[in-house]
């Protein structure tokens, strides 16, 4: 059933704050993702092509530094955020609060992988930004070079964490969520969509993963769809907290 206790004050203040660190996070999350260079909106290359995405890297590398920073900051932010959640999780009793902890538990860990990778994305500018500034074909630029393809495909293999982690963490967490909302509204029909992604993303990396895929790049593509439509999910859901919205802000038990 729905949590129908009465919020108490300072726990609603702390959901809100919890919910504007959420939204601020979802939406730094989205430009980075879009302004980086190589990747939607600027100079964009097959990501699957690392030295092609190094290189467009290297072509930008001020901005590939400032996108790479706000990436990091978001997922503090969101960390932070639905970390905000956890008292909720706390007094929700049945499988779905312990869906929820699990889902919180798991996104924090997934985000924390992803500035793993940011940081590997850092040195792969320093690196690219250093070979820009080398003679042409001397043997200094080429190990720049190299070494900054080494370090990027070490990243790419560090995000297959978050890539891994992404179908649980937002399962569990819109599952967790859905039983706290006793009516149809956009922050219930929000889990549903966390949950429902959660599973497509689990089907996609199945197929990606042990279906001998030659060329796994419209399947990345679709992987790309469900981590962007789960950010809006994430967005509408900071909006609730912020809002006070019933289910998101409150103390009790949801069964």
């Amino acid at each position: 059933m729905d949590a129908g206790l009465k919020p108490k004050g300072g726990s609603t203040v702390a959901t809100r704050y919890s919910g504007i660190f959420l939204i601020v996070g979802v939406i730094l999350v989205i430009i980075s993702s879009l302004l980086h260079p190589g990747t939607a909106l600027i100079n964009p290359v097959d990501q699957t092509d690392f030295p092609a995405a190094v290189g467009a890297i290297g072509d930008a590398p001020t901005l590939s530094h400032l996108m790479t920073i706000l990436n990091i900051l978001a997922m503090l932010l969101m960390s932070f955020g639905v970390l905000g959640l956890f008292p909720l999780a706390t007094g929700q009793g049945g499988l779905s609060g312990t869906f929820l902890r699990f889902g919180i538990f798991v996104s924090i860990i997934e985000w924390s992988s992803i500035v793993v990778g940011m940081g590997m994305r850092h040195y792969v500018a320093y690196l690219a930004q250093n070979a820009a500034a080398a003679p042409d074909g001397s043997e200094l630029q080429a190990s720049f070079q190299e070494t900054a393809l080494l370090v990027h495909t070490s990243m790419s293999a560090v995000l297959v964490v978050f890539v891994t982690l992404f179908p649980f963490a937002s399962f569990f967490l819109g599952a967790g969520l859905i039983s706290r909302f006793q009516d149809l509204n956009p922050y219930k029909i929000a889990s549903y969509g966390l949950a429902l992604f959660g599973l497509g993303g689990l089907v996609n990396f199945i197929i990606i993963m042990f279906a001998g895929v030659e060329d796994p790049v419209g399947l990345l593509l679709v992987n790309n769809v469900f981590l962007f439509l789960g950010s809006l999910c994430l967005l509408t859901l900071g909006i609730g907290m912020y809002k006070g919205q019933s289910g998101l802000a409150e103390e009790g038990t949801a069964g």
